[in-house]
């Protein structure tokens, strides 16, 4: 029986380094190179597929930068570059005359914590304007909701 479109494997070549585990989360739980790559933004089968045209050192080295920028599993470089000799075998085979793909952009990972600092205080800022707006009104209309 043949599966209908909608549930057949976009490339089954990349499943094998897809599900593979990069490591360990803090709870114990395995992550998945699938999982990891979306948390880091980025297609899973584009990704592998671009790391697939690579050569093998060059395709190491990218998929250990992304290793290594992960938040939830910070390793150092060294680390994560032992991840990536082991995960790398599992892409399928480079066509030798295929064009090489470019390089991933990723960005630093103090990049990542800024944005995130800055997403928070955003909020803190929209807080801080709501309440004083309701307070200012409280105090022109003489309403103030605590006693007085």
């Amino acid at each position: 029986m043949t599966l209908r479109r909608a549930f057949r494997p976009l490339r089954p070549d990349l499943d094998e380094f897809l599900f593979a585990t990069v490591g360990d989360e803090i709870d114990g739980v395995p992550l998945s190179v699938i999982s990891m790559l979306t948390r880091l933004g980025l297609d899973p089968w584009e990704e592998a597929g671009r790391l697939s045209s690579l050569n093998k050192p060059d395709a190491i080295e990218q998929l250990a930068r992304l290793v290594a920028e992960l938040p939830s599993l910070p390793r150092p470089l060294r680390e994560a570059s032992e991840i990536a000799e082991g995960l790398v075998p599992l892409l399928p085979e480079r066509d030798p005359g295929a064009k090489s793909a470019q390089q991933v952009e990723s960005r630093p990972r103090f990049c990542r914590q800024i944005l995130t600092l800055l997403k928070r205080s955003h909020l803190w800022v929209a807080c801080i304007v709501v309440a004083a707006a309701a307070l200012a009104s409280a105090l022109m209309h003489g309403r103030l909701p605590f006693g007085t």
